[in-house]
């Protein structure tokens, strides 16, 4: 389970079983060609392998490439979309007071507050895939990565 804050707001998450964990991979899987040369290129800069260094760079790097992550955003069929949205989303609670409340309907398929938009609920989304799925994307960026490293 893991804790964040978005705008003021305390979420927390929980884990998605194994299945829902292959359905959410599955269909996060084509964007995720597009996000691998973001990752490697961010390592280098952390890594100071990169020319210029440093949060410019990692800014020059993320604006280079945003266009081929929201061309495979676009290319998603609206059911996955949703799927993937609603699937993360059904795991996560806001800290009301001193309990918790669930952030999404799955019977009716929404929103439980009216507050939260798509700046926030992208993010949430994010922490679930990086929280459910970190190891799976560790792994295939740690084999691009020892690829890359290979061949130069």
């Amino acid at each position: 389970m893991a804790e964040f804050e978005i705008n003021g707001k305390q979420y927390r998450s929980g884990k998605l079983d194994a299945m829902k964990q292959f359905h959410v991979s599955r269909r996060v899987a084509p964007i995720l060609p597009t996000l691998l040369p973001i990752f490697l290129k961010l390592a280098g800069v952390h890594r100071g392998d990169s020319g210029n260094g440093g949060a410019s760079s990692a800014i020059e790097i993320v604006a280079e490439l945003a266009g081929p992550f929201a061309d495979g955003l676009a290319a998603m069929s609206d059911q996955d979309a949703e799927y993937i949205i609603g699937t993360c989303l059904s795991v996560v609670s806001r800290q009301q007071g001193s309990a918790w409340a669930p952030v999404w309907s799955g019977t009716q398929n929404t929103l439980m507050f009216d507050d939260m938009d798509l700046g926030v609920m992208l993010p949430i989304v994010v922490h679930v895939i990086r929280d459910n799925l970190g190891n799976f994307i560790q792994g295939l960026l740690t084999s691009q990565l020892s690829s890359a490293t290979a061949e130069a």
